[in-house]
């Protein structure tokens, strides 16, 4: 049964992964096999993503939104955890949701690394040095 208004969140979080991450998405239309059209409707400044979905065969249309949830911040052992999984050119996710994890490179005019860490299923962030002040000493 197709529907063109658009739907709650028949989807979760592995289909929220999917989205932030360019994959496939199929449609929930009982005998649509189509993939989804995905858009992402965030703003720069939005903590936490939000994708339409829409199917260009059966017209159904939903959306998809991470569930903010500020607290309680990342700690130091999971920031170097995320760090040295992104040194290591892996995937870091986030040891809340298991959502992976955006490195933004920042501009130091220090010329050290500076990276901002977001999350955007939790809507976390939180800016990192790199390498940490206590391994330059």
């Amino acid at each position: 049964m197709s529907t063109k208004t658009p739907s709650l969140q028949p989807y979760g979080h592995p289909e929220f992964v999917k989205a932030l991450q360019h994959e496939t998405i199929p449609c929930p239309t009982v005998g649509c096999a189509g993939p989804l059209d995905v858009t992402d409707l965030s703003q720069l400044k939005d903590r936490v993503k939000t994708f339409s979905l829409r199917c260009p065969h059966c017209g159904w249309e939903g959306q998809l939104r991470g569930q903010e949830a500020l607290a309680p911040p990342w700690d130091d052992a999971s920031l170097l955890l995320m760090a040295d999984e992104h040194l290591m050119h892996q995937q870091p996710i986030c040891p809340f949701d298991d959502t992976p994890v955006v490195f933004t490179s920042l501009p130091n005019p220090r010329r050290r690394a500076r990276y901002r860490l977001s999350c955007f299923y939790c809507g976390r962030q939180t800016e990192l040095d790199w390498p940490p002040a206590e391994s330059r000493r």
